[in-house]
């Protein structure tokens, strides 16, 4: 997590914000509204800027975007977010349009992940009492979440608070991720559950499986030659993915 932007202002407190990023319960307050409306404008500016380019920056002003080898990561806009300081993304990922990321607790995004279309992230939390919650008047906490390398998340999909994706993990279009995931599933459905594991790399989980659109880019994904059964060399690398999911 990034520090916050600015210090509090004459009159304000750091209090609840420091409630906020531990963990803790807290009640908004004037400096975390202040906070949030320079967000809202910075918000405002990288969803009006046409040229991608140029809307990277705009989001890089209050987004952590780690670069790597790669050096670039997308969000399409539209995109919400609360806080944005909140936000980690990794090299090589692409967020697509109509994402809504509640970051009062952390959200860290790994590399080359890909996030579709109206993904949902919340890591904020409230009482199920009534009486606690109290309308806007009771306290709220947050988890943070985690989604590892190389993932792939369809389109509508939920997460919630203090979940973990591991690395290599698909989840299946409007699927609601209420607990972890381990690395290199599939997983679908509400609640989310493992469908399919993959096998590790450098393994196919079927000889037969060609990949959509052809072979492989070269270098293969993994770098493991694919040998036939004589230990000849065949023209379709081993894959170490499965048939595709329609997501």
């Amino acid at each position: 997590m990034a520090p916050p932007p600015f210090p509090p202002g004459p009159g304000q407190s750091a209090d609840q914000f420091n409630n906020m990023v531990a963990g803790r319960a807290y009640n908004g307050d004037a400096y975390l509204q202040a906070l949030l409306h320079r967000t809202a404008a910075l918000l405002a500016e990288a969803n009006a800027t046409i040229s991608t380019p140029d809307r990277q920056k705009a989001f890089a002003k209050f987004i952590d975007f780690r670069k790597g080898d790669r050096k670039g990561s997308y969000i399409m806009s539209p995109f919400m977010c609360e806080y944005g300081f909140n936000i980690s993304i990794g090299d090589d990922c692409f967020i697509g349009p109509n994402n809504t990321w509640l970051d009062v607790a952390p959200i860290h995004i790994g590399h080359r992940t890909m996030i579709a279309a109206n993904t949902q992230i919340y890591t904020p939390s409230h009482p199920i009492l009534p009486e606690e919650r109290n309308g806007l008047r009771g306290p709220e906490w947050a988890k943070p979440i985690t989604i590892g390398d190389d993932c792939w998340i369809g389109g509508g999909v939920i997460i919630c608070p203090g979940v973990t994706i591991g690395n290599g993990v698909t989840v299946g279009a409007g699927s609601v991720v209420t607990k972890d995931v381990e690395d290199r599933v599939v997983v679908a459905g509400n609640p989310a559950r493992v469908i399919k594991k993959l096998p590790p790399v450098g393994e196919s989980i079927d000889g037969n499986y060609k990949p959509v659109g052809g072979d492989y880019p070269k270098p293969h994904l993994n770098g493991v030659k694919a040998e036939g059964e004589n230990g000849e060399a065949r023209s379709e690398p081993t894959s170490p993915l499965v048939r595709p999911v329609q997501l």
